[in-house]
């Protein structure tokens, strides 16, 4: 069974994976079989190929950068992760916040499933979770 430490560290190295596109440390940290849905309800792609193909060239052609924003939560083999995140070029960078990633992994402490919850900018350069006066 994969502890506390180890989720708090893989999901940490998920966030520093992205940050400095790191392809290798990325496809280190999922299952063959892995679900991943980020947004949830909007895209959802089924296959390790899948998170590290087109999930992967997103993650790179936006330029993204994320981290931690509070401490996880970890609940058996499941953990919840409250981040924010920078993207786009820097002309154009954006940033979003809060969001909510929650993870699930099997013995072996690999990223199983990854369900990614944030709410979508309405307008160009709006902030995320903002609410329209």
């Amino acid at each position: 069974m994969t502890g506390r430490a180890e989720i708090v560290a893989a999901i940490e190295a998920y966030c520093r994976a992205q940050s400095e596109q790191d392809a290798a440390a990325w496809a280190g940290l999922y299952a063959e079989d892995v679900v991943y849905e980020d947004p949830v309800g909007i895209r959802q792609v089924q296959g390790k190929d899948q998170v590290v193909g087109p999930i992967w060239n997103d993650i790179v052609r936006n330029q993204v950068r994320i981290w931690l924003t509070d401490t996880v939560i970890v609940c058996g083999s499941e953990a919840l992760a409250i981040m924010a995140c920078e993207m786009g070029p820097p002309e154009r960078r954006q940033r979003l916040a809060p969001i909510v990633d929650q993870f699930r992994f099997d013995a072996a402490g690999r990223i199983v499933s990854v369900r990614g919850f944030y709410n979508l900018p309405e307008r160009p350069g709006a902030v995320s979770g903002q609410t329209p006066a």
